[in-house]
């Protein structure tokens, strides 16, 4: 992503209540306050304690308590890492406080765990973060229907046991942000347990290799990646690009699209994970950089939508918006009970909705309209989509 171009985060970061962004820089000047002290602290490797790190970083709590924190080092001197972890909904929230950090010479700051190490002994490090004994004996992988990657626990515990450790494993050997954008769902083989003779001979189960999950979890993703289209979405004609019809049979009354009725795509895998409902990442679907939203318009009385031509208009002018200068394109689109809607990819998130505010305006359906994030920790953020109450940062 360019410098100057905003991903859905960013864009959610620039949102967050004035109250919230006061708590941020009351931190970051706490914390600044402090850092030589920490900086003389690490590196006498903790025996000049003047300041203790985790008095300093109690101040993130009044920013949230969820947040999490960890010190590491780096080419400039120390890491600092505020990370949302595995609660998505906080991932906006993380990369502001990254976002509105202070000039700190000796630092770098991260909002997503970084791999530990290619070379990981699995169980103890396992052992030492999460306080118990790692279970697993094995791994497998593959590419998922939704575009994610899938696996299968092994190992002589429980399935939610298994389910635990390996999504816990994956964060640890992967990084956090492989792990976000791409573990998909996770079953469990459970392997019985060594029976007495099998004790008595001193039979244990084989632990993790970690390097070989690693290995075979990357190879997934490049595979994942090679069924993924090799042109952007600004550059795919409309009249010219095959499209996949799909009918959900029943969807959950919980869904953002309950209603639909049908749903055309580009991508079978993006149509199973627009309608599985499960988590979502744009890198799951995009080689380019490219970020999913979609557009909802409620069905009414003055844009009955009985004619799906009617639709098919709006389709256009999204992607004559979006296209001109490689901005993104429409993706999919589908027709519901309530509504339409129309799914489009952008690689500039805060320029795309200006495009497709500017797209709409004056229609007499635009002030119904609002339009919705995809990814992971951002799908609650719900936008006008009339030009006149779109309200930028």
């Amino acid at each position: 992503m360019m410098a100057n171009q905003t991903d859905p985060y960013s864009f959610a970061a620039g949102r967050l209540p004035t109250e919230t962004r006061q708590a941020i820089r009351a931190f970051w000047s706490h914390f600044q306050d402090h850092a030589d002290a920490l900086d003389q602290c690490f590196r006498s490797n903790m025996t000049d304690m003047t300041t203790d790190p985790t008095d300093v970083m109690g101040a993130l709590a009044a920013v949230s308590p969820d947040l999490m924190w960890e010190f590491g080092p780096s080419d400039r001197g120390h890491a600092l890492t505020i990370t949302a972890e595995w609660k998505d909904a906080n991932r906006p929230l993380a990369r502001a406080v990254c976002m509105m950090a202070p000039n700190l010479p000796r630092w770098r700051l991260y909002e997503v765990r970084s791999v530990e190490a290619d070379n990981i002994d699995a169980a103890e490090y396992f052992a030492a973060r999460f306080r118990e004994p790692l279970v697993l004996t094995g791994i497998d992988t593959a590419v998922g229907r939704t575009g994610r990657i899938d696996l299968v626990a092994h190992g002589p515990a429980k399935a939610d046991t298994l389910e635990d450790h390996a999504i816990k494993i994956a964060t640890s050997i992967l990084g956090e942000e492989v792990e976000r954008d791409w573990l998909g769902f996770v079953d469990a083989a459970r392997t019985p347990k060594a029976g007495l003779l099998g004790r008595l001979r001193g039979q244990r189960p084989v632990p993790l290799d970690a390097i070989a999950f690693a290995d075979s979890f990357r190879a997934a993703i490049a595979l994942a990646k090679s069924k993924m289209p090799t042109t952007p979405y600004s550059a795919m004609s409309l009249k010219d690009r095959g499209m996949v019809l799909v009918k959900p049979s029943k969807m959950p009354a919980d869904h953002p699209r309950s209603d639909l009725l049908f749903f055309v795509t580009t991508s079978s895998p993006y149509a199973e994970a627009v309608l599985l409902g499960g988590r979502f990442s744009s890198r799951c679907y995009s080689l380019h950089d490219e970020w999913f939203l979609y557009l909802r318009i409620p069905r009414s009385a003055d844009a009955p939508f009985d004619d799906v031509q009617d639709r098919y208009d709006i389709e256009e002018r999204l992607h004559d918006a979006l296209s001109k200068d490689g901005l993104g394109g429409m993706v999919a689109a589908g027709h519901g009970r309530e509504a339409v809607y129309i799914d489009v990819a952008v690689t500039d998130v805060a320029l795309g909705i200006e495009r497709i505010a500017g797209a709409i305006q004056g229609e007499v359906y635009a002030e119904g309209a609002t339009l919705h994030f995809l990814d992971e920790g951002v799908q609650d953020l719900v936008l006008p989509a009339a030009p006149e109450l779109v309200t930028l940062n």
